[in-house]
This record gives structure tokens, sequence and C-alpha cells, in this order.
């Protein structure tokens, strides 16, 4: 495992360096209303380097998943939610027979009421924030037996919130899910399942549309997750450098109390992605748009956000990371694009 961890360590310094070669040339981002100046070879160019760069990452995700897999291996066979008195598997699917009225397993997760009922089957105390370990914990156990098939246990109802009402929410659900995720390097599991964490999911859900349905907002959740629109992005996983994310209402906005330092800045409303760009010192990049933003849509948005309000998204990075390097910035602000489809951004 140690060698494995060096051999990371190893691969990560060996293509930053040969990252942080690549020279890209300038581009800019077109608004709507800006007619099509950018020249086919920059944008070829543009691709050739995102391409690059994906390359060279691919060797550093290899390895850190060998790493991951054989941790998960070991967590597996040595785990104390399934292997502790507290849950074992029989009480798991116990508390589960008891609590979920029909419902799969997924329900159960989503689900304020039946996730109690199973939670208080197991004697924990779902609001109790000394327990929120343990709730955690059993919540995992159970979707742990529910992929090896291990429930044994029939689904004879199904939620009846219509395709309608999910697929509304499907945008702010897309852009909360995306924040808790890179905020903390989880995976929607670990979301659903962690309290904490499935607060935030909420929290950021309501800073784009007050009132969401917290239910709902899961359910949009795990069909993203179904219909594949929350692959993992590459760089995200291997830009890491002690990155944090976080978020500012643009009408709460204090522009003084934001970091000056490199990294990638998204505006979203309720609707979606807005804008995504980069900077080496993202407050007087904020600033500028703030005084008149160079996009017209952009600005023509944050001119008038009482309707739709604004949130604006960080990801900053200390000022002596590798972010401080532009073709950086714009290999991560690239695949922000490409996923994330932002209105007023040229696609990579």
């Amino acid at each position: 495992m140690l060698h494995q961890e060096s051999l990371v360590e190893s691969t990560q310094r060996e293509q930053l360096a040969r990252l942080e070669s690549f020279d890209m040339p300038a581009f800019s981002q077109a608004s709507p209303d800006r007619s099509c100046i950018h020249c086919t070879p920059v944008r070829c160019q543009r691709l050739l380097f995102i391409a690059a760069f994906c390359s060279t990452i691919l060797a550093i995700c290899l390895c850190q998943d060998s790493v991951a897999q054989e941790a998960g291996e070991n967590a597996v066979s040595s785990s104390p939610v399934v292997n502790s008195t507290d849950f074992t598997a029989g009480k798991i699917r116990e508390a589960h027979r008891k609590s979920h009225q029909g419902f799969s397993s997924d329900e159960l997760i989503l689900q304020d009421e039946l996730r109690e009922a199973f939670l208080q089957e197991l004697d924990i105390a779902p609001n109790d924030e000394s327990q929120f370990d343990r709730q955690r914990a059993a919540l995992r156990a159970l979707l742990q037996l529910r992929k090896r098939g291990d429930l044994n246990v029939p689904t004879t109802r199904r939620s009846s919130e219509s395709t309608e009402s999910i697929n509304t929410a499907i945008p702010t659900a897309e852009i909360a899910i995306r924040t808790v995720l890179d905020r903390h390097d989880a995976m929607i599991d670990d979301v659903l399942c962690d309290p904490r964490m499935r607060n935030e999911l909420q929290e950021e859900a309501e800073r784009l549309s007050k009132g969401i349905s917290p239910e709902t907002v899961r359910r949009a959740v795990l069909r993203l997750r179904k219909s594949r629109r929350l692959r993992p992005e590459l760089v995200l996983r291997v830009a890491d450098w002690d990155r944090t994310v976080t978020t500012h209402p643009m009408k709460e906005l204090d522009l003084e109390s934001l970091p000056n330092t490199p990294g990638v800045y998204l505006f979203r409303d309720s609707t979606g992605y807005l804008y995504i760009g980069e900077a080496i010192r993202l407050r007087d990049r904020i600033g500028d748009h703030l005084r008149g933003s160079h996009n017209a849509g952009l600005a023509s948005i944050l001119g008038d956000d009482a309707s739709n309000p604004v949130t604006l998204e960080l990801h900053a990075f200390p000022k002596d990371s590798p972010a401080k390097k532009l073709t950086v910035r714009r290999a991560y602000e690239s695949e922000l694009i490409r996923s994330r489809h932002p209105r007023f951004n040229l696609q990579p």
C-alpha cells in the first residue's frame, strides 16, 4: 500500500511537470450577442490541450483507483458496519423489513419518515448529532447489503411523486450535489447517508430554489446518477491541492471577504450554471464582474437577479499551489465547462 501511494505521488509530480510545460494560447468566452471571432486554429489548440491534459492525468487516476480499490476491499473484509454486534447483516435486514413499508431501500434513504423508522429500529435517534456517525454507518450497511443482493425483502410500492416535479428540480439538484461532492471529495452515497452532508445538500438547493422539497432534491440526484449526468470530472480528482469550495449568494456578497488566491469561479441560478471562469486573484476578478462583466449575457443576469437569485461558487487554491499556473487553471476551467454546460460560455 505504501509503495502504491508513493507511486501515485511520483506520477502526480511527473504528470504535473508535463502539464506545466504545455503552452496554450489565451482564449475568451463569448456571450450570445458577441460575434463568433474565435478562429478555428485556436479552438483546435484548446481542444488539443484538453485532450493532452486528460491523457496526462489518466495514469494518476488509475494509480489512485488501484489504491482506493485495495482500501475498499480491506474495508469490506474488516468493516465495523456489517461485522459489529451493533449492525450485523441480520439486524439491518430486520430493521429494513419492519420499516420499509413496501418501498425499495433507495426510497428508505430518500424519505425522511422511512429513514427515521429504520434508524429507530436500530436504536438510533435520527436527530441526535452524537449519533450521526452511527446513522451514516447503518445506512451505508443497508446499501451494502442491497448492492450484494442480500436484503431479500420484496418491493411492492413506488413513490407517487410525479416525473414532472423531479425533472423540474434537476437543475437545482445537479448544482447542489456537485457543490457538496466537490467540497468533501465524496461519493453520492456518502451525501445521502451522512446527515451532515445531507443537510448541506438541502442548504445548497435552498440557495437556488427557496422551499424546494428535500425529498425531491434527493430523488432528482438519484435520477441524475442513473442517467450518468454526474460522471466524475477527472480534473477535480487530481486537482485537490487544498482546494476549498464555498458558495455566496450575490445579494449578500461581501467582496472583501473573498479569497484573493488562484482558482475557478462559477455563477449559477435555479436554471443551471451561467458562467465559469478562472483567475489568478479571485476577489479581483469577481470585482471586475460586479463593476461590469465583459460577458454581456452574464452582465444582464447580474444586473437583474431579483426574480432568480444568482449564487457564486468559488474553487479556491493556495497561492503556492499548482493552480498559480495559467495552464492548470484553464484545464480545470475547461473540464467544468465541458461537463456542466454553462449558458454563457463557449463549449470546449
